[in-house]
């Protein structure tokens, strides 16, 4: 393994540290596993302690740096990041690291070698991956979720917390690449797959991340009061719910998928309905024809930057007053 495709910073002694790891692109339908993860970075605000060096991983051209001024005069470039973060919680019977990274397009084997050697050297006991992939799914349900991984334990756990264990069979990202080489490796571990309404796809669904980071708190007995987010996720529903109600075209799609389940496709009891919900990522499922989703898309993604920009002033006015 070359070394220098890995960084190191920090170095600190875990307790057999659990990795939860999420990929930007073909595994992060609507944004919903990393937004996940950026969740518990901003909420427990761990230290880097390794990254994956881009350079050997990525086609630029395709996934390209970005740039940025800073101070209004410096430009800064910020390159594609594959990051290990640590976190130490006492009150946990082991410590936590998180995995924030973006899909590589070069040199799969080699990229889960070097993630491999990070979980080696600080004695990772188990790896939990995020992924989310687009559905024919409507909104306003329960959000599906499905596990699965090759070590018969970890299966129960899944199992008694009502997660179906995904039979799925086609093409693959770096979560199913890495999953496996954890597998080889005799590093146990497992995934949480949820399913996001592929016609709110180019929206960060904060639903679906409030269903991942719930059945994730769960899994490993967090204990982290995620009351916040989850009534974020009930007013994102509801939001969207009277956007579709003002577009006749949309409510109907809507409704048909709604009836869909309703009326055989049952989550909960049967796992061949549950696999023509969940199939490939690069595949997104419809009903039919939604010929207002991309005018939904821009209507929700408007709604919510109109509010992001409400909170932002409403926090800056509280801060005025404090002074």
């Amino acid at each position: 393994m070359d070394m220098s495709q890995i960084h190191y910073y920090n170095q600190p002694e875990l307790r057999e540290p659990i990795v939860v790891v999420a990929f930007g692109g073909w595994n992060d339908a609507a944004d919903s596993a990393t937004t996940a993860i950026k969740f518990l970075i901003d909420r427990w605000l761990p230290e880097k302690i390794a990254e994956i060096d881009a350079e050997d991983f990525f086609v630029f051209t395709e996934t390209r740096p970005t740039i940025k001024y800073v101070d209004g005069v410096q430009r800064s470039i910020t390159w594609p990041a594959n990051q290990f973060f640590a976190h130490a919680e006492p009150e946990f019977n082991r410590d936590v690291i998180l995995f924030l990274g973006t899909e590589p397009q070069l040199k799969w084997k080699t990229f889960c070698a070097a993630f491999l050697d990070v979980c080696k050297k600080f004695h990772v006991s188990e790896v939990v991956f995020l992924g989310a992939l687009l559905a024919d799914v409507p909104h306003s349900i329960t959000v599906p979720i499905t596990g699965a991984s090759a070590d018969n334990d970890i299966m129960e756990r899944l199992q008694e917390m009502d997660v179906n264990n995904s039979r799925y069979e086609g093409p693959t990202g770096m979560i199913g690449v890495l999953h496996d080489a954890c597998h080889r490796a005799q590093i146990s571990s497992a995934t949480l797959w949820a399913a996001a309404p592929h016609y709110l796809a180019a929206t960060p669904n904060i639903k679906v991340t409030a269903a991942l980071l719930t059945y994730l708190n769960q899994f490993l007995s967090f204990g982290l009061d995620l009351h916040e987010i989850q009534s974020e996720a009930v007013r994102f529903e509801e939001q969207v719910t009277a956007l579709v109600a003002k577009d006749p075209e949309a409510r109907e799609y809507v409704r048909r998928l709604e009836e869909q389940i309703a009326n055989g496709v049952d989550l909960d009891d049967s796992e061949e309905d549950e696999e023509e919900l969940m199939i490939d990522p690069d595949r997104s499922l419809h009903s039919g024809p939604l010929p207002s989703a991309d005018s939904l898309i821009r209507d929700v993604e408007a709604l919510l930057r109109e509010q992001r920009g409400s909170g932002q002033s409403q926090q800056s006015d509280d801060e005025e007053e404090s002074e």
